[in-house]
């Protein structure tokens, strides 16, 4: 298993007890496939070396090759049609952790990965969703600036739109629009990166389950100092480094859109557990 693809050792394979009634997933079954994940480095590397740096498995490198060659093969093609690229290399402070919330596994181990592969990526809907979110944030909004926004992100539709900015809204922001420039999904450079198993601690957890699932007439459990704290394992990446590619029809959009996703990652950072210091990326601008 030391080269096999991490879709399907995550996503597919369910470990089930014999012998029992009810379909019960052991802890231990999750323990097992975040160990593989963290020592083979999700199919990308020895076990023996997946800890320091080492090479790919053979096979490996040119699979990531080829695909650095067909994704630079479309951004040429494009750049032949009239279209402006712009390249950024994210590369993670500490960890981040992205995908949390795809639970799409038995074992609901969540981590976004590319969808033939099995490598970790950072979506480019995330990427311009938080350099969105960034730039509202940093720039007084006025009817100038935030047109040009709009154009270059483009705009939700109404019912998805913060209360923030819906106060300010124009007419124009009453329809959905597509934004002139395109997030690609970034890949990661080289295709090796360090991936970790982290854990959270909850110390109440029969007080936040009776919450959950409060029935009337049952009294929820208090939270008190005397529940058994309950280890929550999840997979984050610690190192490497990420191709960001970004394409539009403007230069300058392109150049202006770049500057912001730098600015938004350093400063918002992406993904899950941003407060907690997940997330956050040092930047640099990409050669093509």
């Amino acid at each position: 298993m030391r080269d096999a693809n991490a879709l399907i050792i995550l996503r597919r394979t369910a470990f089930v007890p014999e012998g029992t009634g009810a379909v019960e997933l052991p802890p231990e079954a999750v323990q097992a496939l975040m160990r593989w994940a963290q020592d083979h480095g999700l199919g990308q590397v020895e076990m023996k070396r997946a800890h320091q740096g080492s090479d790919f498995v053979p096979q490996m490198r040119k699979i990531v090759h080829d695909v650095a060659r067909r994704r630079e093969r479309a951004l040429t093609q494009l750049r032949s049609q009239g279209k402006h690229v712009a390249r950024v290399l994210l590369t993670p402070e500490w960890r981040i952790a992205v995908g949390l919330g795809e639970k799409n596994n038995a074992h609901e181990i969540g981590l976004t990965l590319h969808g033939t592969y099995g490598w970790p990526v950072i979506p480019g809907s995330g990427l311009k969703g938080v350099t969105a979110a960034h730039v509202y944030s940093r720039d007084e909004i006025t009817t100038e600036n935030r047109k040009r926004i709009r154009e270059i992100f483009g705009s939700p539709r109404p019912q998805e739109q913060s209360k923030q900015n819906s106060e300010s809204a124009d007419q124009e922001t009453d329809r959905a629009a597509r934004g002139s420039v395109r997030f690609l999904d970034a890949l990661a450079t080289d295709g090796q990166v360090k991936v970790t198993v982290d854990v959270l601690t909850p110390h109440v957890k029969p007080y936040y389950d009776s919450t959950l699932t409060h029935r009337e007439g049952e009294k929820p459990h208090p939270p008190a100092e005397h529940h058994q704290p309950v280890p929550v394992h999840f997979l984050t990446v610690s190192g490497g480094t990420f191709t960001a590619d970004l394409v539009g029809d403007s230069e300058e959009d392109i150049a202006y859109a770049a500057s912001c996703l730098q600015e938004a990652v350093e400063e918002q950072g992406v993904g899950a557990k941003t407060s907690a210091g997940y997330g956050y990326m040092t930047t640099r601008r990409g050669e093509m």
